[in-house]
């Protein structure tokens, strides 16, 4: 059997109608793609009772979301906690007193405190050879998919708010 690429260039046609586009070259905004992407595997995992990549992709989201919120002033990293702070520190509107942005804000919080290096999760093992999310024994689905999709939406309404006064 001689191997097939599964992926195509960018000149290739799209000869089946599922198409798995992976460029960000044709959107229009590919932070909110990458950002819906990484939500609906999100709750696909958490629906389908997957929990370690659930996690991992909840924690991107939010990764992936502050970064947004953040903007390209700042340099990237993976520490949720400093990016929350940045945001904070700039009056930003996810801290205003909302009971949504609150608990946006927490989840955040959550994620980061039992993930801090981010790399729970997403391999069997940390980057320190100890367990992945050993201090974590279970997450309740319903809560778990409740706080992605307020996440999500929250981050979809800014950016959707920030691309309509550009």
């Amino acid at each position: 059997m001689t191997y097939v690429s599964p992926f195509g260039d960018m000149d290739t046609d799209h000869e089946w109608p599922d198409a798995l586009c992976l460029s960000r070259t044709h959107c229009t905004n590919a932070s909110e793609e990458t950002i819906g992407e990484f939500h609906d595997g999100a709750i696909a995992l958490i629906d389908a009772g997957i929990p370690q990549p659930a996690f991992f992709l909840a924690r991107q989201l939010a990764e992936l979301s502050l970064k947004a919120l953040v903007g390209p002033r700042h340099s990237y990293n993976h520490d949720l906690g400093q990016l929350l702070k940045r945001l904070q520190e700039s009056g930003d509107d996810l801290f205003a007193a909302e009971d949504d942005r609150r608990l946006v804000v927490e989840f955040i919080r959550d994620l980061y405190t039992r993930d801090p290096r981010g790399d729970q999760g997403r391999y069997a093992t940390t980057k320190g050879g100890a367990l992945s999310l050993a201090a974590v024994c279970c997450a309740n689905p319903e809560l778990f998919r409740q706080y992605v999709n307020r996440l999500y939406l929250y981050t979809q309404e800014r950016l959707s708010r920030v691309g309509q006064a550009v």
